[in-house]
């Protein structure tokens, strides 16, 4: 697979585009207008980085970031379906959704062999253990994908704080991504480990609020409430 001239600026700019749209649509009051429109910015950006990061990393032949590409695609995309379940594709990715990631979960695990077959034991300059942490991560949300795939009726409590966990890990790892392997677009004073942790560290504390608070608030806060689509 060849890789078009313009392939790793746009990839670049989009990603500038979904981390911009991603804060947004934490930082907005959750169901409101500002974060439907910062919501739809931010999965259509993913979906687009996503998939242009697997074109990149399989014509650079970089394996471990293939992975990553998937993983972040698939929980984009199962983040979206959890909230729009009614809606007949919604319904088809949450049932698709084991097979994704079981065959994430099983890729991780060759590129794994493939590193601790190599002469050097690396693989992509990353030991079998980085790969093995993917294969793990895939592993569970697999198990996940399965248990809600299979559930009677999900209630809209699950559904939500499925939404926002799949959507918060999925940008947790794109603001990984931005701010430690693209970060030469900040200025130098904020190119330091601590500075470029906040914004990252932000992200993770925010999905575990807003799911912890969303999966066991009774009844659901009605901010939450709107965010679920009706079956078309």
């Amino acid at each position: 697979m060849g890789e078009p001239a313009s392939l790793g600026d746009a990839h670049f700019w989009i990603g500038c585009l979904a981390v911009v749209s991603g804060y947004t649509a934490f930082a907005a009051a959750k169901g409101r207008r500002a974060h439907r429109i910062a919501g739809k910015v931010f999965v259509i950006g993913m979906l687009l980085l996503t998939a242009s990061g697997l074109w990149l990393s399989i014509a650079r032949g970089v394996l471990f970031t293939v992975f990553l590409s998937a993983i972040a695609f698939h929980a984009v995309a199962t983040g979206w379906a959890a909230a729009c379940l009614g809606r007949r594709l919604g319904g088809v990715l949450t049932r698709t959704a084991p097979v994704l990631s079981g065959g994430i979960a099983l890729g991780a695990v060759y590129g794994g062999m493939l590193a601790a077959a190599a002469p050097t034991g690396m693989l992509n300059g990353l030991p079998p253990g980085a790969f093995y942490l993917v294969a793990g991560v895939g592993g569970v949300v697999c198990v996940l994908d399965v248990l809600f795939a299979f559930a009677n009726r999900p209630s809209q409590q699950r559904r939500i704080t499925r939404h926002l966990w799949r959507m918060g890990f999925s940008f947790f790892l794109a603001t990984g991504i931005f701010f430690f392997g693209n970060n030469h677009v900040l200025p130098a004073a904020l190119r330091t480990p601590p500075l470029l942790s906040v914004p990252v560290l932000a992200v993770v504390l925010w999905t575990l609020v807003y799911a912890v608070r969303t999966r066991f608030a009774s009844p659901p806060h009605e901010c939450f409430a709107q965010m679920s689509v009706s079956p078309k």
